[in-house]
């Protein structure tokens, strides 16, 4: 349960803007407007790029990269 906690408060730090890449990857993208990815790595089946995703929305894996063509985001760091 605590290490849910955790995540939920973003212990190990997030970026805003529209690229991340961290070392350990991210579990959480947040959009902060209205985006669609030009790039985005991790273990997930099909693709994300050029699907336009509501502001307010999150998704939830594990993410290596993301480059926002379109948007805004916060990735949260996984560690």
């Amino acid at each position: 349960m605590s290490r849910a906690l955790d995540k939920s408060q973003a212990q190990y730090g997030f970026s805003v803007g529209t690229q991340g890449t961290a070392d350990s990857g991210y579990w959480a993208i947040q959009m902060l407007t209205d985006t669609t990815f030009s790039t985005i790595a991790g273990k997930f089946d099909g693709t994300l790029t050029g699907v336009t995703i509501g502001a307010g929305n999150i998704i939830y894996g594990e993410f290596n990269s993301y480059t926002a063509g379109t948007g805004t985001v916060i990735g949260y760091k996984a560690g």
